[in-house]
C-alpha cells in the first residue's frame, strides 16, 4: 500500500511511524512488559502523531456545543475548541491524496495512556475529505490545568481499506472446536503451559509465541509478521 502525505511546511505536526517504547512499560521489572510479543507488535502498527509545541489547556467540567468551555492556555495557534463538547481540535496540517479504496482509521496510540486527555477515533476517507486530516481530542478531566508536552504522541492514524474489511464475513459456530477433543493438541498445549510456568517462576522468558514453537522448540503455527515496518520518504 502506498499513500501521499502533504504536509504543510507550517504545520507543527510531526508523522513518524510509532516507536516501540512506552514509558510505563520502560520501568515494569526487568522491562516484563517488552517480552509480549502481541503489544510490543501493536506499539508499532500505525503512525503516531506528536506535537513540536506544549499543549496546555483547562476545562471547566461543562458539556455543551459551547467553545466557552475550555481555555486554551498554550497552543492557540494549532488548536482550538470550536466543536465544544469538551473536545480541542488539532490543526494537523496533514492532506491525504485522494484514493478510492484507502480510509484514514484515527485512535489513541496504542497502549499510550495520556492523564486527562484521549484522542476520538475516527474514520475518513481519503477521497471525500476537504482540508487537512482532523483530529480531535477529548478532555477527560474537569477543572484541572492540563500540559501535553512537546513530543508526545497524541494520536495515531492507520491506513486502512473499508472494501476488504466489508469483505470479511465471520461465523460464530456453538460449539467446540474439533481440536480441542484431539489428546495429542491437548497434551502439547499442557506441555507448553507447564514449560511456561517453570520458567517464568525463575524469571525467564519463554518466547513460545513470539517464536511459534511448542516447548520443544517444534514450529507451531506462524506469524503473518513479527515486525512492523513502515517506510517514510521526505520529499520537497
Amino acid at each position: 500500500m502506498n499513500i501521499n502525505v502533504y504536509k504543510d511546511p507550517n504545520s507543527i505536526v510531526v508523522l513518524d511511524q510509532l516507536p516501540m517504547n512506552r514509558d510505563w512499560m520502560d520501568i515494569t521489572f526487568d522491562r516484563h512488559a517488552y517480552h509480549c510479543f502481541p503489544m510490543s507488535l501493536a506499539n508499532r502498527a500505525g503512525l503516531g502523531i506528536s506535537l513540536k509545541e506544549d499543549l496546555s489547556f483547562i476545562w471547566d467540567g461543562v458539556n455543551s456545543s459551547s467553545e466557552q468551555h475550555i481555555k486554551i492556555i498554550n497552543g492557540d495557534n494549532f488548536a482550538h475548541s470550536k466543536r465544544g463538547n469538551r473536545t480541542v481540535s488539532l490543526d494537523t496540517g496533514l492532506f491525504f491524496s485522494p484514493e478510492k479504496n484507502i480510509s484514514i482509521l484515527t485512535m489513541p496510540p496504542p497502549n499510550v495512556f495520556l492523564e486527562g486527555i484521549q484522542c476520538i477515533s475516527t474514520i475518513i476517507s481519503t477521497s471525500a475529505i476537504i482540508g487537512p486530516l482532523p483530529i480531535a481530542l477529548m478532555v477527560t478531566k474537569p477543572n484541572e490545568l492540563i500540559t501535553i508536552p512537546a513530543g508526545t504522541i497524541v494520536a495515531s492514524i492507520l491506513p486502512i481499506s473499508l472494501k476488504q474489511l466489508n469483505d470479511l464475513e465471520v461465523s460464530l459456530i456453538d460449539k467446540v472446536p474439533n481440536f480441542m477433543s484431539d489428546q495429542e493438541w491437548n497434551k502439547r498445549i499442557q506441555k507448553r503451559g507447564e514449560a511456561s510456568q517453570e520458567l517464568n517462576s525463575k524469571g525467564e522468558w519463554t518466547h513460545f509465541y513470539r517464536n511459534a514453537v511448542d516447548h520443544n522448540g517444534d514450529t507451531y503455527g506462524e506469524h503473518e509478521a513479527k515486525k512492523i515496518l513502515i517506510r517514510i520518504t521526505n520529499e520537497n
